[in-house]
């Protein structure tokens, strides 16, 4: 099969084959054949060195011999030049097989990789635009949830304090009339305002978790102290306030009031810390907000089971267009870095 083929790519080859073939066979036959004249002519005669004829019968023989040698020599370097150009032709076109071969390769490569990268692009647009959508609406439900916290403690303050403070008096009227008649009712009616009174209380407490009035009427650096001062007194904790009054928009300074927040109720569950650092100050052109702890710390490289409190911080913190670090190691405490734009700039501020 490899013969025919090589026949079939070159076409050449059989009939520069077919002519030497004929060429060396027609040689040798004409000297073959004048040998044997000169040689039968040379058995008629006798003295062989004697006579002119057999002299000449001889030099003719020695021609006829030497002439088939060269033909054989020549058409033996026409066939290997012959040969040459055929393998020079074949390794030729072997060569230019290969090139193509290796063409349509590199160019299928260089499609699939085009094809790859493009997939690649539009896999990691379409996964920046999820990102993009899901970071907007978790600000966006954020956003709701703050609302409707705000909502809840407005009408808790409002309706449930106004009912609250109604009984509270109607408590008070009911003793000044049962003033030194009953007395079994009037330890009654001191108990039920006793109630009534940490009735209030939880209502304020729940409605400042909900929605902190305090911010609006003492300030962010008060409403931290508040904020750090409940936590020391529930959990026996002590907390080292650092806190210097800052620019921060309203929308801002609610973000810093629950980051501090969920921080502190993230150390009371499982920090067990004995000490809690809390610091907040204004460097050039950025508020930057610090909680720290010396608690057991955690892994940051094992995924915990409840990190929602951690991730709604970052999303709340991105929304401001600010950033946060959390550094922690076991054993080792943990602290969260914040840094947010300040409201004004540094200038403004000094002006």
């Amino acid at each position: 099969m490899p013969f025919f083929k090589l026949f079939a790519q070159r076409p050449l080859v059989l009939p520069l084959a077919l002519a030497a073939t004929v060429a060396m066979v027609a040689i040798s036959e004409v000297a073959h054949w004048q040998s044997i004249q000169t040689l039968q002519a040379m058995a008629s005669g006798t003295a062989w060195s004697s006579q002119p004829s057999l002299q000449e019968q001889r030099e003719s023989l020695l021609h006829t011999l030497m002439l088939g040698r060269i033909g054989v020599a020549v058409l033996s370097v026409i066939c290997l030049l012959a040969l040459v150009v055929v393998l020079r032709q074949g390794l030729a076109l072997q060569q230019r097989q290969l090139a193509q071969q290796l063409g349509a390769q590199v160019a299928d490569h260089r499609v699939r990789q085009l094809a790859n990268q493009k997939a690649q692009r539009q896999l990691e647009a379409e996964v920046a635009q999820r990102t993009l959508q899901l970071t907007e609406l978790t600000q966006h439900l954020q956003t709701a949830r703050d609302d409707e916290r705000g909502r809840l403690a407005r009408e808790l303050h409002d309706e449930l304090g106004a009912l609250l403070t109604s009984a509270k008096l109607d408590a008070a009227r009911i003793r000044l009339r049962l003033a030194g008649t009953a007395p079994e009712a009037l330890e009654r009616l001191a108990h039920l305002t006793q109630s009534l009174d940490q009735v209030i209380a939880f209502k304020r407490r729940i409605t400042e978790d909900l929605s902190p009035s305090s911010l609006v009427h003492l300030g962010l650096v008060a409403t931290l102290e508040i904020l750090a001062g409940d936590f020391a007194k529930t959990s026996g904790t002590p907390v080292h306030c650092s806190l210097q009054e800052v620019p921060l928009t309203p929308a801002a300074e609610l973000t810093v009031y629950r980051l501090v927040q969920e921080a502190m109720t993230n150390i009371s569950k499982y920090a067990q810390a004995s000490q809690v650092w809390l610091s907040l100050a204004r460097v050039g052109e950025q508020v930057q907000l610090q909680v720290r702890d010396d608690g057991v710390g955690f892994d940051p490289g094992v995924p915990a089971r409840s990190a929602h409190g951690l991730l709604g911080m970052r999303y709340r913190v991105q929304a401001e267009q600010g950033g946060m670090v959390l550094s922690t190691a076991p054993g080792g405490g943990t602290q969260i870095d914040v840094v947010l734009p300040a409201a004004w700039p540094l200038h403004q501020a000094a002006a």
